[in-house]
């Protein structure tokens, strides 16, 4: 029974992928979904070598070789370059005291920040 778990989600795998490709991506490519089919080819070969269907494994594993070598290559990462923050603004103290005193409410319920 988990053989068989393991080949349904395979399966559901590699479709819902090709939905996604299909949908989102561009001349059938989404990021590295080349490498997901070719991981999911695999397994799904490496599954029917194990039951003895060769000649589906094999036909499956050239699906995945096919696919590897459409993947992008891995590009050598840019060079290191030094890089600076700027200088931060010097320190600015703020006097915010009120040089005339607030008034007093009239009433004393009544605050002077709420409308009348």
């Amino acid at each position: 029974m988990k053989a068989v778990l393991a080949h349904v989600c395979l399966l559901l795998d590699v479709v819902s992928i090709r939905i996604l490709v299909w949908a989102f991506g561009r001349d059938g490519e989404l990021l590295d979904s080349h490498l997901f089919f070719f991981d999911r080819y695999s397994d799904l070969a490496d599954y029917h070598r194990q039951y003895g269907r060769i000649a589906k494994a094999d036909r499956l594993a050239a699906i995945a070789e096919a696919y590897y070598q459409a993947a992008p290559g891995d590009d050598e990462p840019p060079p290191a370059a030094a890089m600076a923050m700027a200088l931060p603004r010097p320190m600015i103290s703020i006097n915010a005291v009120s040089a005339t005193p607030a008034k007093k409410p009239s009433h004393p319920g009544r605050s002077l920040s709420l409308p009348v």
